[in-house]
């Protein structure tokens, strides 16, 4: 972590967080039809999605919070939205594991060993 980084997130107050899985939306996107109106839309409203590359395209997952949808272009799944991302190491935080989020500042998410290095127990 570079010092700038651990100035700002120092500058911010964290609680600690077990982030539950959460529903997402899912679709198939070809290759080249990243732009297609339905996907753009549904990304332009909710702004959290996550992109698995796959043959031929890609399998998106759109966070869902009970908002209406299209289904005849995504699938509703349950609980796969299954983990978050630091925000200054990106590892991945598993479903349920200890991590801490920002109560003050931009919302930060960060890892237990991002944490550590922030608060000074490292």
């Amino acid at each position: 972590m570079t010092e700038q980084e651990l100035a700002r997130f120092r500058s911010q107050e964290f609680r600690p967080s077990r982030f539950p899985a959460l529903d997402a939306i899912s679709t198939f996107v070809p290759d080249g039809q990243e732009k297609e109106p339905l996907v753009k839309a549904a990304l332009a409203r909710k702004g959290y999605s996550r992109w698995f590359p796959t043959a031929g395209g890609h399998r998106l997952l759109i966070l869902h919070e009970g908002e209406p949808f299209d289904a005849t272009r995504f699938t509703l799944e349950k609980g796969a939205w299954d983990h978050e991302h630091c925000t200054s190491c990106r590892r991945r935080i598993p479903s349920m594991t200890l991590g801490w989020v920002s109560v003050t500042g931009a919302y930060t998410i960060l890892c237990e060993e991002c944490h550590h290095q922030v608060s000074g127990d490292a």
